[in-house]
């Protein structure tokens, strides 16, 4: 069989294959013998097949030969021309393979998931839907549905990963938090109180259809979001802190006095490993698709485009470089040193970081349109192996670029906000020869929100009895102002 060119998750016809864990059943957990997990199964995949269709029964056949070592998955398989919300679960001991469900997302819409299974019934039309032919019959035989219930009122996702208000609340919700942000605030009110975890009938559709044109900027930032101007949004909450932090300390579920509770699980989520936005082109491109691929929290973080036909990753943003022996020289850790240092106060840090990402993001996105325009010329005149190597240098140069700027963003943060101030720029001298005057800077503070708070919490401890002089009073506030 064919072999293609496989950059991150994206191989050289465009193809995509994206995942979140849904892990499912626990009897269904574990097969002997498996030696394909679900990030293997992705590759194979990839390597393999040309169009998103081929790659679903590629994943089939090669986990019914191989067997499936992982737990539940929803994956996102694309390619220019489709894209596809596919539902799966392995078959645990005794059987090899997997059952699943996919379905395609109808033109204008989006989909999502979000370690939740999604796909309840389907249509049996083969040009909408896709199936394991036994996925039912595998559940009968397991006593997880009746032998004499409707096969077509069979829900995979109420089979083999049942709802619960946990996974409504942690998982669902980010479904929501995206759609709400794509078709507006009449589908969150709509379904609210299903991401809430308290009316599980109340289930959200599969697909919905944006209440306007979604552009690649729009994917990029929809994966960014902390529930902003909703219901869940926790900026304002105690836990915040005086920064208002929309992250909170994990564990998010906790239990007090016999009740349980949950904090927000964001889509832009402080434990991402990696993430990416494919845009998968038209053939008429013909430089092919690009794989927008970042690292570490995507709120936070800069995607780099790859084109599809890169044939080399770039040496700061290859595997393995995320280990812990390799902090100098990874963008994973650059990345997450400029994030970690935002956490505590995202309000002023995480502001500025996001303004790094536009600009950033921007200026990339300047560079594939330039290297579009340029590579039909370098086609014509050197021939596809020179084309393909110039997209190649523009993919690989601009990443390692982006990890040499992320080390030097840390440390302008750093200098900018150390000991809990607002360092401003340096100024220039007065002459060239004159060593620079110290910069200005400013203490921000509590807002008043939170020195409230304080107040509330801890009386007049902090109350500094009347009297003395107060001109001198004033003058000595200035004095330890300044320090």
């Amino acid at each position: 069989s064919n072999r293609y060119n496989v950059i991150g998750n994206m191989n050289e016809h465009g193809v995509a294959i994206g995942e979140t864990t849904f892990d499912g059943l626990g009897s269904l957990a574990e097969q002997d013998g498996a030696i394909i997990d679900y990030y293997s199964l992705m590759w194979l995949a990839l390597q393999r097949s040309a169009t998103a269709r081929e790659a679903i029964l590629t994943m089939d056949s090669l986990t019914k030969l191989y067997g499936y070592a992982s737990t539940g998955e929803s994956f996102s398989v694309s390619d220019p021309t489709e894209a596809w919300h596919v539902d799966w679960i392995g078959k645990g001991q005794g059987e090899k393979g997997a059952v699943w469900v996919a379905m395609k997302v109808p033109e204008g819409h989006i989909g999502g998931h979000a370690n939740q299974a999604r796909i309840t019934t389907w249509p049996r039309d083969t040009a909408v839907a896709m199936w394991a032919p036994d996925v039912v019959d595998f559940a009968v035989a397991k006593g997880l549905y009746p032998k004499t219930a409707d096969p077509l009122a069979f829900s995979f996702a109420d089979v083999y990963d049942p709802l619960t208000p946990l996974s409504a609340r942690l998982c669902e919700a980010r479904v929501w938090d995206l759609f709400q942000f794509a078709a507006g605030p009449e589908f969150g009110a709509q379904y609210l109180d299903y991401a809430q975890g308290k009316n599980l009938s109340n289930r959200m559709p599969l697909f919905i259809k944006p209440n306007r044109p979604f552009q690649l900027n729009d994917t990029m930032w929809a994966m960014r979001q902390h529930y902003e101007g909703t219901w869940f949004d926790s900026r304002n909450l105690l836990g915040a802190g005086p920064y208002h932090s929309p992250y909170r300390a994990r564990p998010v579920v906790f239990e007090v006095d016999g009740a349980t509770y949950a904090f927000n699980r964001n889509l832009g989520y402080v434990g991402t490993f990696f993430h990416f936005v494919a845009h998968c082109r038209p053939v008429t491109n013909i430089a092919g698709s690009v794989i927008w691929f970042g690292v570490d929290d995507s709120s936070l973080s800069v995607r780099v485009p790859m084109y599809s036909t890169t044939s080399s990753a770039p040496s700061t943003w290859a595997y393995g470089v995320g280990d812990t022996a390799h902090w100098a020289n990874s963008a994973y850790w650059r990345m997450n040193a400029v994030a970690n240092f935002a956490y505590s106060r995202h309000a002023l840090v995480g502001t500025d970081v996001q303004t790094h990402v536009v600009a950033t993001e921007r200026h990339l996105m300047d560079v594939v349109a330039t290297a579009d325009a340029k590579y039909p010329s370098i086609l014509a005149s050197e021939g596809r192996a020179a084309a393909e190597a110039y997209l190649t240098n523009v993919s690989v140069s601009s990443a390692d670029k982006v990890t040499n700027d992320w080390a030097n963003l840390w440390t302008q943060l750093f200098v900018k906000y150390r000991d809990g101030l607002i360092v401003d720029s340096p100024p220039k001298p007065a002459h060239p020869k004159d060593l620079p005057p110290p910069p200005g800077c400013s203490a921000p503070g509590y807002d008043s929100a939170w020195l409230s708070r304080i107040l509330k919490d801890t009386g007049d401890h902090y109350l500094l009895p009347k009297g003395g002089n107060l001109a001198h009073q004033e003058r000595k506030l200035a004095l330890l102002s300044r320090r």
